[in-house]
C-alpha cells in the first residue's frame, strides 16, 4: 500500500483498474460522481507517472506534459473505448467541475501566499512585468499578422491565451470569459485557443525544466522559489503556530471552511458578472486578492 502510482496505492489501482475494465466490458461506465472520479484518477496519474519515468524527460515535466497529450492522442485516435469517452464528456459538462478545480486553484494560490510578500513582489515585479508582458503581446501579435492571420485572432486567439497561463488557470476561466463576451459555446472557444497554449505550454515546461537543471547546478542563480531573500509563504507556518492563531489545530472542519470560502469567492465573481459583466474568474481574481490584501481570511 505504501508503493503508489501518483495517488493511487498499487493494491488500490490494480483493483479500480480490473473493476473499470468489468465495467466497460458490461457497458455498466456511467457518468456518476464516483465512477468519474476513479476513471479521471486512474487516467491521468498512470500517464503522469509514465513521464515521470522517463529519463532526461522527467526533468524537464513530462509528467504535466504526458498527462495532458497522452488522453488526447488516445481520444483522436479512438483508442478510448466509446463509452468512457462520452462519460467523460458528460460528466465534464455538466457537472462544471473545472469551476470548482478554477476556484480552489485560484484563490489558495493568492491566500497562501504572505501578505507582505505579496505587496512588496508586485511592486518589485510590477514594471519588469508589464514591459514584458506588452513587448511579448506585440511582437506575438506582428509574428501573427505577418503569418496572415490577422492582428485581431493573433492576439485575442493565439498570442493572449498563451500569455495567460495554462491550462487550468489560463485556458478555462479565459474561455469562459470568451464565451460569455462572444456569446459562443464554452466547449467551442476552448477549441480555438488550446492548440496554442498546448504549444505555449510545452515550451514553457521545456524552458523551465532546463532552469531548473541550470538553478541546481548553480544554486546562486535562484531563489528557490522566492521573491525577495528570507521570505516566507503563509503554507510554511507549522501545525503549532496554526493551533496557536486559529486557538486549535487544523482539522477537517477548518479545511472545509476554507474549501466554502473559496466557493463563496466564486459565487461572488458570478455574482458581479450578473451585475457588470465582468468574467467571473476574472472578478474572483480580484476579490482574493482584495480578501489577501485586508486580511478578511485568517
Amino acid at each position: 500500500m505504501d508503493t503508489r502510482i501518483g495517488i493511487i496505492p498499487v493494491p488500490v489501482f490494480v483493483l479500480l483498474f480490473a473493476l473499470l475494465a468489468g465495467f466497460t466490458y458490461t457497458g455498466d461506465i456511467k457518468g456518476d460522481i464516483s465512477m468519474m472520479i476513479a476513471v479521471l484518477v486512474i487516467g491521468g496519474f498512470t500517464c503522469a507517472e509514465i513521464g515521470k519515468r522517463i529519463p532526461v524527460l522527467r526533468s524537464i515535466g513530462a509528467g504535466a506534459i504526458f498527462a495532458t497529450f497522452i488522453p488526447s492522442a488516445l481520444a483522436y485516435y479512438k483508442l478510448i473505448p466509446p463509452q468512457i469517452e462520452k462519460s467523460i464528456i458528460e460528466f465534464t459538462k455538466y457537472t462544471n467541475f473545472l469551476y470548482l478545480f478554477i476556484a480552489c486553484i485560484i484563490v489558495g494560490s493568492i491566500l497562501g501566499m504572505d501578505r507582505n510578500v505579496l505587496v512588496k513582489g508586485f511592486v518589485k515585479i510590477f514594471v519588469p512585468l508589464a514591459l514584458g508582458s506588452i513587448a511579448a503581446g506585440v511582437v506575438g501579435t506582428l509574428v501573427g499578422t505577418l503569418l496572415g492571420l490577422g492582428a485581431h485572432h493573433s492576439f485575442f486567439f493565439v498570442v493572449l491565451p498563451i500569455m495567460a497561463g495554462g491550462v487550468g488557470e489560463g485556458a478555462i476561466p479565459l474561455s469562459i470569459g470568451y464565451s460569455e463576451i462572444l456569446h459562443q459555446p464554452q466547449g467551442d472557444v476552448f477549441a480555438q485557443i488550446l492548440p496554442p497554449i498546448m504549444l505555449g505550454s510545452l515550451t514553457a515546461i521545456i524552458l523551465s525544466g532546463l532552469l531548473n537543471y541550470v538553478g541546481k547546478q548553480y544554486p546562486s542563480l535562484t531563489g528557490e522559489g522566492r521573491l525577495q531573500p528570507a521570505e516566507h509563504d503563509d503554507m510554511d507556518s507549522t501545525r503549532e503556530e496554526v493551533a496557536s492563531e486559529t486557538g486549535g489545530p487544523m482539522d477537517v472542519s477548518t479545511v472545509a471552511a476554507a474549501g466554502l470560502a473559496a466557493i463563496t469567492l466564486y459565487l461572488m465573481g458570478v455574482m458581479c458578472h450578473r451585475l457588470f459583466g465582468l468574467p467571473a474568474p476574472v472578478a474572483m481574481l480580484f476579490l482574493a486578492v482584495l480578501a489577501k490584501l485586508t486580511s478578511a481570511v485568517s
